[in-house]
């Protein structure tokens, strides 16, 4: 090859090298772009992801919606009662009742709770039975309230230390503002020791100490009926451990006392010398001071529960004495339990001396009590409870009347 023909075959390196290095540039691009679109119609994770809606505005409830709906229980009952003391003397109580339980709240705390109990009864006879002494004098058809009562929540003070009560509920002496023997054949000293169980009142609540508890009120003395005929009433004050003793311990105490006046009827009709004091109004001073005490115990096959009640004091002019102590037994399936119960009930029967010529009554009532329960259901709460009971109180002593054996076999349910 000449030295003439060496550009011409430069040219031609040239020539090739550039659409070489065009192809790959073309190339190149193609893949990119096809890189890219394939990447664009890929599916974006957060696709599904929707932006919040606004909320929207709640409808407002009607004050009758709120009043039914928030913070509103209503409970049932349904008890049939069969008694007899064998002697061709028999008695039934049938009833249908409910409960009606209402508390109005803040978005911090509650301020008001409301409580009515009552039940519409239909009685046929009477024999005595312990849980029914107010039917002594009822018609066959009677409307009977039980509870009717308002709370006041935090009044003053810290939390839980100052609460008020008004109306009716049960007389705060022993046990019985922490039992609820509304639906029970058993009950405790209270209907015998004051002529009623529960009584119109007010006055406050709380909580004392981390270790104690109190309650003080003014009761009208009238029992079930609010009424005034000149007694002054009843003043009554009761301190007890704490809510944590019952829950960690399984124990409950109090000390309590009361007095004043009284509208008791009863205890007229048992001591002359009562009567005599009392006037034509059955007004009783009286006077009572009392010890109470509860203690469950666990074992493996149910819980024990000893319960007693000790309490003296006066019915002017006479001396009283009062004890109750009763023993329960619940399976640990709770579907059956048992129960036994003895009360003694003392009053130093003074002849008044200007009933020349009468004897002074028996100074003693005293029984004891056996009981088999059945349960279809016995909630921890007692918000549902459904059981038949057998009862049987054999009289020891009875300050007027004769002694009795009685029998009672009650269907209750309450949910």
């Amino acid at each position: 090859m000449s030295h003439l023909d060496q550009p011409e075959r430069t040219t031609v390196w040239r020539a090739t090298v550039l659409k070489k290095c065009s192809t790959f540039a073309f190339t190149s691009a193609f893949l990119f772009l096809c890189a890219s679109t394939h990447a664009a119609e890929e599916a974006d994770p957060f696709a599904d992801v929707e932006e919040k809606p606004t909320e929207q505005a709640q409808k407002p409830q009607s004050w009758t919606e709120k009043l039914f709906s928030e913070n509103f229980a209503l409970r049932k009952e349904l008890m049939s009662e069969f008694g007899t003391t064998g002697k061709s003397h028999s008695a039934s109580r049938q009833s249908a009742g409910f409960e009606i339980q209402k508390k109005f709240s803040t978005e911090t705390k509650t301020i008001l709770g409301l409580d009515f109990q009552g039940r519409l009864v239909r009685r046929d006879g009477f024999v005595g039975s312990m849980n029914d002494l107010e039917g002594r004098n009822r018609p066959r058809w009677f409307f009977e309230y039980h509870n009717a009562y308002a709370d006041l929540y935090d009044l003053a003070g810290s939390v839980g230390s100052v609460n008020a009560r008004i109306g009716r509920f049960y007389v705060p002496f022993g046990l019985n503002l922490a039992t609820d023997t509304h639906g029970t054949i058993l009950q405790l000293s209270n209907e015998r020791n004051f002529g009623f169980e529960r009584d119109w009142y007010t006055g406050f609540w709380g909580i004392l100490s981390d270790d104690l508890r109190y309650d003080v009120y003014y009761l009208a003395g009238s029992g079930y009926a609010a009424k005034f005929k000149g007694q002054s009433g009843l003043g009554a004050a009761r301190v007890s451990l704490a809510n944590k003793y019952q829950s960690e311990d399984g124990l409950e105490a109090g000390l309590a006392v009361i007095g004043g006046q009284r509208i008791d009827p009863e205890a007229t009709m048992r001591s002359p010398a009562v009567m005599a004091d009392a006037g034509m109004n059955n007004i009783v001073n009286t006077l009572r001071a009392g010890v109470d005490g509860r203690y469950r115990i666990a074992a493996s096959s149910g819980t024990f529960t000893w319960t007693s009640e000790v309490g003296g004091g006066r019915d002017k002019p006479d001396a009283v004495v009062t004890q109750l102590h009763q023993l329960d037994y619940l399976r640990a399936s709770r579907r059956w339990g048992l129960s036994a119960q003895y009360r003694w009930f003392w009053q130093d029967m003074r002849r008044d001396q200007r009933l020349v010529g009468q004897n002074a009554p028996s100074s003693t009532d005293s029984s004891f009590f056996g009981e088999a329960t059945w349960y279809f259901s016995n909630d921890v709460s007692a918000s549902n409870l459904h059981w038949i009971k057998l009862n049987c109180e054999y009289q020891l002593a009875r300050q007027t009347g004769d002694k009795n054996v009685i029998w009672t076999l009650q269907y209750y349910r309450y949910w």
